[in-house]
């Protein structure tokens, strides 16, 4: 099974939390004892072999609220890019993060705010070493607040649709790459073409499809997206640890008297 370098983009202010009331950037917001980006991250690392780990932040968020310094306290060997201000979209962040990998192999972007699980990631990641160029992890929604994945006649992925439910498969936010070159020359040509006011990530992967790349799905057992207040507020801390046996606080642990 080949080794996942993970990129993850984390650059963005996250309004809809500041107007909620939330001062901490939306990668530092807690559930259930921890920040964001490591339910994000775990549930990764805990379904297929990670080696390279990278962080895109705001330098804002590293001077003011110390998360640089958070993540390495979790993640002592992961890299991170600083940047000075937002970009155009994860997309474009993702960008970034991919220029301080040194790996060439197959590399997933994965969005802060969600924690799932996935038994097959590395079914696809071994995909990916073959004719796959790109994957999708997604959950099943009929709600027009995510992006979609169109489909073929015989089930095989087309393109990506924002905020349109073209099928029943919702794109959850962890986006798989056969490689940075693979990324970078699809970003290159979406960057030029995007319809879009953002860059966002399932662009990239529609650039593949729509030009006869092949992109794998699979549906997720279990997704807990958080991406909103509202989101973070609906979650259920007993379902969630039942769903993701690796995130259950160690009863031995005293710090969770």
């Amino acid at each position: 099974m080949p080794t996942l370098s993970l990129v993850m983009p984390m650059a963005g202010r996250g309004s809809r939390f500041a107007r909620a009331g939330h001062t901490l950037p939306k990668p530092l917001v807690d559930l259930f004892g921890r920040p964001f980006y490591w339910w994000a991250t775990e549930s990764v690392r805990q379904a297929a072999p990670v080696g390279e780990i990278v962080f895109v932040v705001l330098r804002e968020h590293c001077e003011s609220f110390g998360i640089d310094a958070r993540i390495r306290a979790d993640y002592p060997d992961a890299k991170l890019v600083v940047l000075d201000d937002v970009t155009e979209g994860a997309a474009e962040t993702a960008r970034l993060g991919i220029e301080a990998l040194e790996s060439a192999g197959p590399i997933a972007i994965n969005d802060c705010d969600h924690a799932f699980a996935c038994p097959d990631l590395g079914d696809l990641a071994t995909a990916l070493g073959t004719d796959t160029q790109a994957a999708l992890i997604t959950f099943r929604s009929d709600s027009p607040n995510f992006s979609y994945a169109r489909l073929g006649p015989d089930g095989s992925v087309t393109g990506t649709v924002e905020k349109q439910v073209v099928s029943p498969f919702a794109i959850a936010g962890c986006y798989l790459f056969q490689s940075p070159a693979a990324f970078h020359d699809a970003y290159a040509v979406f960057r030029r073409t995007c319809p879009y006011d953002e860059l966002f990530l399932s662009g990239v992967i529609d650039q593949i499809a729509q030009t006869g790349g092949r992109v794998d799905l699979s549906e997720l057992a279990h997704h807990f997206p958080f991406g909103t207040p509202e989101e973070l507020a609906r979650l259920d801390a007993d379902r969630l640890y039942a769903a993701l046996p690796w995130s259950a606080p160690d009863p031995q642990d005293p710090s969770n008297d």
